[in-house]
């Protein structure tokens, strides 16, 4: 390398740094969250993500309790109509199966 290339890199160098310098002095610095800040919000998501789950599985358990309780209702109040809701629902499962699988067998072939 000759002496004006090196005088020349350093020219660049130097407006590269001026630059820089520039670019430091507009832009704020980044707030970087401590440790400890993080943890606090990990927590806090953890119990929030815990209260929710709680309240689903009390609505489902609700729910359930409450299908139990219409379905005892409706054999009681009414044998033959609980007994032909669940024929007929085991006679459409058994249908559906059928036609899935018959479907199934078409497509491989």
């Amino acid at each position: 390398m000759s002496r004006s290339d090196d005088e020349q890199e350093q020219e660049v160098v130097e407006r590269l740094q001026q630059h820089m310098k520039v670019l430091d002095d507009v832009f704020e610095p980044t707030n970087i969250p401590s440790l400890g800040s993080l943890e606090a919000q990990v927590r806090e998501r953890r119990q929030i993500r815990r209260r929710t789950n709680w309240i689903e599985m009390i609505c489902f358990w609700l729910v359930g309790l409450l299908a139990i309780v219409f379905g005892v209702l409706l054999f009681v109040s009414a044998p033959a109509l609980y007994l032909s809701i669940q024929a007929l629902g085991t006679v459409v499962a058994v249908i559906l199966v059928v036609i899935w699988r018959r479907q199934k067998e078409v497509r491989y072939d």
